[in-house]
């Protein structure tokens, strides 16, 4: 088990504790295998710190921004976290081997600087996860996290989680399949009370905390795998991943994920559900695969539908519907996506633009244009499969749009 070192030196005790509790749940489900935790500090007020109080007590310490959870979790970690004096940030003091310098704020390029030689010192990989920054820190996190298992964990956490998934497939083969957005015309559909058949329903990302849409689509597949909002730090992702938590009380649900996110949901999930928990690996390809009993992995894209729900359901599906995935017109394409039940949904997000600010500095243009390539290109890949997609609610997005039956 090796030291992993944060630097540059914390200059006051907020940004330290932001930091540490950041960290517990960032290294939750890897704590066995990881030896220190170092928090090099450059505060006049060391004699203060005392990191098994911040550890043993950390409600009240916890921003009120961050999973209250963390606080349970906290304690686990004793004996594990380090608080040096560091009052002038010299790299040369930190010699020992480490796993990894985390860059903790890029603010200094002198001290990223610094953070560079260390690591080549000690043998360690750097690690860049500033939130004001790095859009993508809390992905990185959990990549590296994921690497800190060894390679027959891993081989057999993947084994685990396709047995799991073709063990449930005889039960949805050859069953049409309902898949539901989270785009506004999603309430109109809840409120119809329509029959579903034996339509194999799917429903994903915030839909799975609304409780009038788990009571009227019955779900079976439930789907999520946002970094930020499912797997992040932050009070939105711990209340996510507490109404998850109920939703999976029903035995008869199965949930679909990143391969990199299942240990984290293990964490917060009963026990009694973990063998229902699946977790398909990413690839960086050209193509989709929309056939999992081939190959049991998925093309890496930036939204839910095209990521994991499309591939999944091409996999077992005699056909698709699609609901609520509404997108928008490309001129309003500079903004989040609205969602059903905007104002609440909205509301709830804005914690995370405080937590994890770089994240939401993004080109949403880009992103939706290139969410309509990947629904027009995985839509008739599953047309060559011999599944026909049919949109029964109004969308923007032209591979749905030009599908749509009412």
């Amino acid at each position: 088990m090796a030291d992993i070192l944060f630097y540059p030196p914390f200059p006051a005790r907020p940004q330290l504790l932001d930091q540490l509790y950041r960290t517990v749940w960032n290294f939750l489900p890897a704590i066995d295998r990881i030896g220190k935790l170092i928090f090099p500090y450059a505060g006049g007020d060391f004699a203060l710190l005392d990191a098994e109080q911040y550890l043993a007590m950390a409600d009240p310490y916890l921003s009120r921004d961050f999973d209250p959870a963390i606080a349970r979790y906290a304690p686990r970690y004793s004996g594990k976290v380090a608080i040096v004096a560091d009052p002038t940030g010299d790299p040369s003091r930190y010699t020992a081997p480490l796993r990894a310098v985390i860059v903790w704020s890029g603010a200094d390029a002198r001290a990223v600087a610094a953070a560079r030689t260390i690591a080549q010192r000690t043998g360690a990989e750097v690690l860049y996860a500033d939130p004001l920054t790095v859009q993508q820190e809390t992905l990185a996190t959990i990549a590296f996290v994921f690497r800190l298992f060894g390679e027959e964990d891993l081989k057999r956490l993947a084994m685990d989680c396709g047995n799991t998934f073709f063990r449930h497939m005889p039960t949805w083969h050859q069953r049409p399949a309902a898949v539901f957005g989270n785009g506004p015309s999603l309430a109109t559909v809840l409120g119809e009370k329509r029959e579903w058949g034996n339509a194999v329903r799917i429903i994903c990302n915030s839909t799975i905390a609304d409780p009038d849409a788990l009571s009227a689509l019955a779900p079976e597949l439930l789907v999520c795998g946002d970094p930020i909002q499912h797997c992040g730090c932050s009070l939105y992702a711990g209340r996510f991943r507490a109404d998850l938590a109920a939703a999976m009380t029903d035995d008869k649900r199965v949930l679909i994920t990143q391969l990199g996110y299942v240990p984290y949901f293990k964490e917060v999930l009963a026990p009694e559900s973990h063998a229902r928990i699946v977790g398909i690996g990413l690839e960086r390809r050209s193509k989709f695969n929309v056939d999992l009993a081939r190959e049991f992995s998925v093309t890496a894209t930036a939204n839910i539908v095209t990521l994991l729900v499309l591939p999944v359901a091409f996999t077992f599906a005699s056909q698709i519907d699609i609901y609520g995935c509404d997108g928008m017109p490309l001129a309003q394409a500079t903004k989040p996506w609205s969602h059903a039940g905007e104002a609440d949904y909205m509301s709830k997000m804005g914690v995370t633009r405080r937590v994890h600010p770089a994240f939401w500095r993004r080109n949403y243009e880009e992103e939706f244009l290139s969410y309509c390539q990947d629904m027009e290109e995985i839509i008739a890949m599953g047309g060559q499969k011999g599944v026909p997609v049919r949109s029964r609610t109004p969308s923007y997005v032209p591979a749905l749009a030009k599908r749509f039956v009412v």
